[in-house]
């Protein structure tokens, strides 16, 4: 494999893991808020 092609394979899934994580991330964390919050209630 060149190694042209695996820098861009290597930029490619680092730019697809941080599409993910910032979506996985924005929804989910005010349920996991309000969860904290009614346990220290």
């Amino acid at each position: 494999m060149p190694a042209w092609l695996e820098v861009l394979l290597n930029l490619s899934g680092y730019a697809g893991f941080v599409a993910l994580a910032s979506r996985g991330t924005a929804c989910p964390r005010a349920p996991a808020d309000n969860r904290s919050y009614s346990d220290k209630r």
